[in-house]
């Protein structure tokens, strides 16, 4: 996930922001919790793992996010380069220089991923599915199991584990934390948004 985000930063294209943007957002969405997926549904995979939706809440990847969003540009700044060749245009990309296009993708497209994070992970909605989903796995593993006393404490003990890092809630914390963080910046842009000065 880490290397995900990277491929976020304003060093690389804005159709590469495109792309990893997108992945992100499809792993956050088969990573969502939903009712009758799982237990109910006949399938032996169980529920949908959030594992990595989980690392993408993690600080590091957070904070690596809002840096994307509050980086400091201006077209000036940047120095796009006019009338170069296609040619020219590869060398660019590989050499990951970033422009005015890319800084802007950037910022989007970060905002977008932190969007879909705490959109598709709304505890008030995930956490008593995700409680009801281990509550059900664990009657169903003592159902079928012969085992009594400390063995099946045991087993159901392995179970939890298993469930619990396969779906454990997805932490929003440290997302606050590194928006809180920067809220002083988050209010100089919207005093003076990048779209007025570009302008002037």
């Amino acid at each position: 996930m880490g290397r995900l985000i990277q491929l976020l930063s304003p060093n690389y294209t804005p159709s590469i922001h495109n792309i990893i943007a997108d992945l992100i957002k499809n792993i956050i969405s088969l990573a969502t919790p939903s009712p009758g997926v799982g237990l109910t549904d006949g399938t032996a995979n169980g529920p949908p793992s959030n594992r990595f939706a989980r690392e993408l809440a993690a600080k590091g990847n957070v904070t690596k996010l809002v840096d994307y969003m509050l980086m400091n540009f201006s077209e000036e700044s940047c120095k796009t380069p006019t009338g170069s060749t296609s040619y020219e245009k590869e060398e660019d990309e590989i050499s990951h220089r970033p422009t005015f296009e890319s800084h802007i993708s950037s910022v989007v497209q970060s905002i977008a991923v932190v969007v879909e994070l705490i959109r598709k992970n709304n505890s008030d909605y995930s956490e008593p599915y995700l409680f009801h989903t281990l509550r059900n796995r664990l009657i169903q593993v003592q159902q079928q199991t012969h085992l009594q006393g400390e063995d099946i404490r045991e087993a159901l003990e392995q179970v939890m584990t298993v469930m619990v890092n396969r779906m454990g809630v997805v932490n929003l914390g440290p997302l606050l934390d590194a928006l809180s963080a920067r809220i002083a910046d988050f209010q100089h842009y919207l005093r003076a948004p990048r779209s007025l000065a570009s302008i002037a």
